[in-house]
């Protein structure tokens, strides 16, 4: 169970990201919901100063595949 409101942090405690690279794999499935939470994973790296080039996006059709992606790469 969570307890801590993730909405609610302080900015200047997240280290600048621009020299970082970051993987995201969404689902597919439900995408009315999944894009939009990708949508806001690539702002808020983008606004810690995260390049595009920097962020690589995968599709997988649903849950399942999620845990087969990260693993096989």
């Amino acid at each position: 169970m969570g307890t801590t409101n993730l909405s609610e942090y302080n900015p200047e405690s997240i280290p600048d990201a621009r020299e970082m690279r970051f993987g995201i794999v969404v689902s597919d499935w439900n995408s009315e919901i999944t894009w939009s939470l990708l949508e806001g994973a690539i702002d808020t790296l983008k606004k810690h100063g995260a390049t595009e080039g920097n962020i690589v996006v995968k599709h997988v059709p649903g849950s399942f595949e999620l845990t087969w992606l990260c693993y096989s790469g």
